[in-house]
């Protein structure tokens, strides 16, 4: 998995866009939805949306696969970019290292506070007792 930059998390979003501007969030569901484009296929997709130009997108798909969260693949004369990761994965991977670094930071604190916030909400807490057995099951073995 790669790292995720928590410097600039975006409390405020969803998904992947927690730590990808709006753009890297739209090629990466792009290619989330369609795997293995090249530049021009990326572009003509975006360009439905709102016009956008040529070089930005390439930068952009550059940007993506410097960061490791894209493979690149030369196919006659273009590049083909394929995600290293599902959705799920990449966020599954980014929720990892935010967890992680707030319980290695504050703990006891942040544990409770995360099962505080759960147990509001019958179906999530329901959801993480299922977690904890499967858990503790899958260690018994």
């Amino acid at each position: 998995m790669p790292k995720f930059s928590l410097r600039g998390f975006k409390t405020d979003r969803r998904g992947a866009s927690h730590v990808l501007g709006k753009l890297e969030t739209a090629v990466m569901e792009h290619l989330w939805q369609y795997p293995r484009q090249t530049v021009s296929e990326v572009e003509d997709r975006l360009n439905r949306v709102r016009p956008i130009a040529h070089t930005t997108v390439l930068t952009t798909l550059d940007r993506l696969h410097r960061k490791g969260y894209l493979t690149r693949e030369k196919e006659g004369k273009a590049f083909v970019y394929a995600p290293c990761y599902s959705r799920e994965e990449f966020e599954r991977g980014m929720a990892e290292e935010v967890l992680g670094a707030i319980l290695r930071g504050m703990g006891e604190p942040a544990l409770s506070t995360f099962v505080d916030m759960v147990s509001e909400d019958e179906v999530q807490l329901q959801k993480l007792e299922e977690l904890i057995r499967e858990k503790r099951k899958g260690n018994r073995s």
